[in-house]
């Protein structure tokens, strides 16, 4: 006990020192990444959901596979974070709270239906890797080779969605055409405002513009979208187009106030005293929650 103790003590330690040197670079990176991992995070819980509503026995395991891919995912990018923070072990995971996340907006609604399930997570995916592939090639060489190796992953999920999409009835496409004029803009908007500065690009970390990213999803969703739903690509192409709302979170890249619905995060980190005492023990405390943005340093960044 007195040894995890002295973990956890150090690695608070080691927190403390970086909130006071971290630069206004690693504070943007920090929190960009979140927004990836924290998607994922959601998406991951999402397939864990739908998998025992698959078609067949093939699409039960393309699932299980899909959700573990996206959890692996996240939690490599948490234990880098953590790793380069100096935070306790596992506190990005379970030491924060629904407020503090910075996922995608559109996945905190359930899915409606099997139609609205396969745009939004299409979407998403498109999404996660165009983000994430704006640090391929980047100065940051550890970033940019995980980045790569999870490029070969996410490729095989984006290409099962289009399987599934292209094999739905005429009511399910209708139910796709519904849920990409509900989704299309909030996942369109989590680019941001891509003619805002962005210190990530200017120091060389990020290879890629926000801009490009934005255009490569569009890119990527259109034709495959025109396809499942019989929709006109220009009539697809207008229902990406959106402006951030003025409640617009930058570093969250969602609304403020938005966050993941109790039922979606009691699955992702279980309360429930049964399902705690079955969770595998964690060598540090994080009973300490550590908000990681809204903070009196943050308060006034020039970028945010």
């Amino acid at each position: 006990m007195d040894e995890v103790a002295g973990q956890t003590s150090r690695a608070v330690v080691r927190g403390s020192e970086w909130e006071r040197e971290m630069s206004g670079t690693d504070k943007a990176l920090m929190q960009e990444l979140l927004c990836i991992a924290d998607t994922d995070w959601v998406l991951g819980h999402w397939y864990i959901k739908v998998m025992l509503n698959g078609r067949s026995l093939p699409d039960c395991t393309a699932f299980a596979g899909m959700g573990q891919d996206s959890l692996g995912h996240t939690r490599a990018i948490f234990r880098l974070l953590e790793d380069r923070l100096g935070l306790p072990e596992h506190q990005l995971e379970f030491g924060r709270q629904p407020s503090e996340l910075h996922d995608l907006e559109a996945l905190s609604l359930p899915p409606q239906n099997w139609g609205d399930f396969l745009v939004t997570a299409f979407l998403a995916e498109c999404a996660v890797w165009r983000l994430l592939s704006t640090f391929l090639e980047g100065s940051d060489k550890a970033l940019s080779g995980m980045v790569k190796h999870f490029g070969k992953e996410l490729y095989f999920h984006r290409l099962g969605l289009e399987g599934w999409m292209t094999a739905t009835s005429d009511e399910e496409q209708d139910d796709m055409r519904q849920s990409l004029a509900i989704r299309g803009p909030t996942v369109a908007r989590w680019f941001g405002d891509v003619a805002a500065a962005d210190l990530l690009l200017d120091a060389g970390i990020r290879a890629a513009s926000l801009e490009s990213a934005r255009s490569g999803f569009i890119d990527d969703v259109v034709d495959v979208l025109a396809q499942a739903t019989g929709l006109e690509p220009t009539e697809i192409q207008s229902k990406l187009r959106c402006e951030c709302p003025d409640d617009w979170d930058s570093v969250r890249r969602k609304c403020r106030g938005a966050t993941v619905p109790p039922t979606l995060w009691e699955f992702m980190v279980p309360t429930d005293p049964d399902t705690v005492t079955l969770r595998r023990p964690l060598a540090v405390s994080v009973d300490d929650n550590l908000d990681l943005v809204d903070r009196a340093e943050y308060s006034h960044t020039d970028y945010a």
